[in-house]
């Protein structure tokens, strides 16, 4: 009895090792799989405290990107220091955009695009402190061709009808959009807009 039980935990501990090591395999390899696909996409990242971002040099304003960026791609940080927002921006505003960051809004300039671009997030996630945002506010956009800044020139609140806020315009804005009122319950009836201009 003591032979057959010395037996049955002998198996069990070689089954047991045999699955841990197929385990740690199995997740290195996903690993080095995740960091292969990372490396190769725009180097667009938040900063780190202990690793702040290089600044890169200003774009070409009159270039327009290299490749057109594909739906869901990152194609700028975002960052509202006064208010500790800090997003990616991924291109598209569908659904599936707007649960990864903020979305670019298709049809509004590229970030660092002459023209006017236009960001929007939902307020209950990436944009919920935006209501708090003042006149003289410094926002920041990060791309993989420069660093970007921004200064609030105004809020207004307007129904969804109202696209006349993402207007192209001669001039480099940039534009953030989100539903209104930010404590509303169920699918809010208006827009709360955040309009920005290029610092020199």
């Amino acid at each position: 009895m003591r032979r057959r039980l010395s037996t049955i935990l002998l198996v069990a501990g070689a089954g047991a090792l045999v699955w841990c090591a197929t385990v740690w395999i199995s997740t290195g390899l996903f690993e080095m799989y995740q960091a292969r696909r990372w490396s190769e996409r725009p180097s667009v990242h938040a900063p780190t405290e202990s690793a702040p971002a290089p600044v890169p040099p200003p774009a070409s304003e009159t270039q327009p990107p290299r490749v057109a960026p594909q739906p869901h791609d990152v194609i700028a940080w975002l960052e509202v220091p006064r208010l500790h927002i800090s997003t990616a921006v991924v291109e598209g505003d569908d659904d599936l955009a707007l649960q990864l960051g903020a979305g670019h809004i298709p049809g509004t300039a590229l970030p660092g695009v002459l023209g006017n671009t236009g960001i929007a997030a939902h307020r209950d996630s990436f944009f919920r402190k935006l209501g708090g945002i003042h006149p003289q506010d410094q926002i920041r956009l990060r791309t993989a061709e420069g660093e970007f800044d921004y200064t609030v020139a105004s809020t207004r609140i307007v129904p969804p009808t109202d696209v006349s806020v993402l207007a192209n315009s001669q001039e480099p804005e940039l534009t953030l959009v989100t539903c209104y009122p930010f404590r509303y319950i169920g699918p809010a009836p208006l827009r709360f807009i955040v309009r920005a201009v290029r610092r020199s």
